[in-house]
């Protein structure tokens, strides 16, 4: 079997970048064949404060842009947004639950990343009957709640734990982190934010679609 690229998306859904991000990078996959993606859930708030760094939103200016430059880039993408009216929020049973998806559902791990209810819907995913709900159409609600019981199981949490250790390890100090290895090459490079598409593509060799690009597939 011929080499094949990869990329390892280190994310957590309480970044509105992430948010923007992941549902980019499924987008792009569709074009990138030889690409394999791997999606890692992490907590980002372990990240920050391993990195020592600061959210965007403790500094009035930075805060202030963000507001903008996630509007319009919503307005360019497609992609559905709005600033929730609870933030932040508390995501580590929801990675958790995302950890548990991806091991025991991997066929519809996307899906559930995917899903708007934070970003676009304003529902408080933090909230176990708000979250069960979101994802009953896609697992089955006695999935749902057999998968949510697996987030206290001691290798659940642990993974989450290693997930972000490894990420902290690579260099990440925020999420999106991205990091990309060429094919046939032990060769990685790490970008940061859901901007970086470009730069990935070219690093890569593969087609960059631009931002209003939709997987006709999903429309």
């Amino acid at each position: 079997m011929a080499p094949r690229a990869k990329i390892v998306c280190y994310f957590d859904i309480v970044s509105p970048y992430s948010y923007i991000g992941v549902k980019l990078l499924n987008r792009y996959k569709t074009l990138w064949n030889n690409v394999d993606v791997e999606l890692e859930p992490v907590f980002l708030a372990g990240i920050m404060s391993g990195s020592k760094n600061q959210p965007p939103a403790t500094v009035a200016a930075k805060g202030s842009y963000m507001a903008q430059d996630l509007d319009l880039v919503s307005a360019t993408t497609g992609i559905p947004y709005s600033f929730p009216s609870q933030f932040p929020i508390m995501t580590v049973s929801v990675m958790r639950l995302l950890i548990v998806i991806k091991k025991h559902a991997a066929d519809k791990y996307d899906q559930c990343i995917e899903k708007d209810e934070y970003w676009a819907r304003d529902h408080d995913i933090a909230q176990k009957d708000i979250l069960l709900a979101a994802l009953a159409p896609i697992l089955g609600t006695s999935k749902v709640e057999e998968y949510f019981q697996m987030t206290s199981e001691k290798d659940i949490k642990q993974q989450l734990i290693d997930n972000t250790n490894k990420a902290l390890d690579v260099g990440a100090f925020g999420a999106p982190t991205f990091i990309v290895q060429k094919a046939g090459s032990d060769e990685e490079k790490m970008f940061f934010g859901s901007d970086r598409f470009e730069l990935m593509s070219t690093f890569l060799g593969v087609p960059y679609p631009g931002l209003a690009f939709k997987n006709k597939s999903k429309l």
